[in-house]
């Protein structure tokens, strides 16, 4: 949480040096000896204006009455708003066609995103964090369809390749006291391959679709199993503890006679 509020910082910060400076001279120019200074000014609304009597920045509220604060280029279009609705407050960025290409919202659960957007309000890249889930990225290709993710759920870690919208392409999985599991899919959308641990102890296994391949894991009592299947029966299988073996170093020795 406190990087998303670090990002919204810089936002923020950001988008006032780039104004700041146009406005400097005018908002911040040293007042008159004689002139009064108001302690307190009480208004619905205050626009900026250039020389060219163009608004380059506002404060009021919006239509359904939430304050709002928005800044605009020199021909006046609106680029940046920063303001506070009923569900949270967002930061909004917006491109010269006046859509959004990158907002920042928190809301009253605690909970924040980030957003990347293309043309056409598609998403390409976007940032999630919800109290009690933990956090998600997701990627997007230009069609809209997520192809990564990355999350963090409670204990969990999770890596997720697509292929489309129904079909996974690669996972990645870790759990606390559980293990690792990696695993692929072919392009029907069929787990075909994984590799990891499972309890602490290795496992892999890798089938054709016709489910001819081998399985190889470690059973209860710590001896490793090997099988080949054809066609989901196994024909071929071994299991056991390997007998004692010259240490690698005479292998290589014997080798290199």
């Amino acid at each position: 949480m406190k990087a998303i509020h670090i990002i919204v910082i810089i936002a923020i910060a950001f988008v006032a040096g780039m104004f700041g400076g146009a406005f400097s001279e005018r908002v911040f120019a040293n007042p008159k000896a004689d002139e009064k200074i108001p302690e307190q000014i009480t208004a619905r609304g205050f626009n900026l204006v250039d020389e060219n009597n163009k608004s380059r920045a506002s404060m009021g509220f919006s239509a359904d009455g939430q304050p709002i604060f928005c800044v605009a280029d020199s021909s006046g279009k609106a680029r940046g708003y920063l303001g506070c609705g009923p569900d949270g407050p967002t930061l909004a960025l917006l491109d010269k066609q006046g859509r959004v290409s990158i907002n920042i919202a928190a809301d009253n659960s605690g909970g924040s995103t980030i957003a990347m957007v293309a043309e056409g309000d598609k998403p390409r890249l976007g940032i999630n964090y919800k109290p009690g889930r933990g956090p998600v990225v997701g990627l997007f290709d230009e069609n809209s369809v997520g192809k990564a993710v990355m999350a963090v759920t409670k204990e969990k870690a999770y890596i997720g390749l697509a292929q489309n919208k129904q079909n996974p392409a690669i996972t990645l999985i870790s759990e606390p006291g559980k293990g690792a599991m990696l695993a692929a899919w072919n392009s029907q959308g069929q787990h075909r391959l994984s590799l990891g641990l499972m309890h602490d102890k290795p496992i892999l296994f890798a089938y054709n679709p016709d489910d001819t391949g081998l399985l190889f894991n470690t059973q209860r009592d710590g001896r490793p199993a090997l099988g080949l299947l054809s066609e989901g029966s196994v024909v071929w299988s071994a299991s056991g503890v390997a007998p004692e073996m010259p240490a690698m170093d005479g292998i290589l020795d014997q080798i290199m006679r």
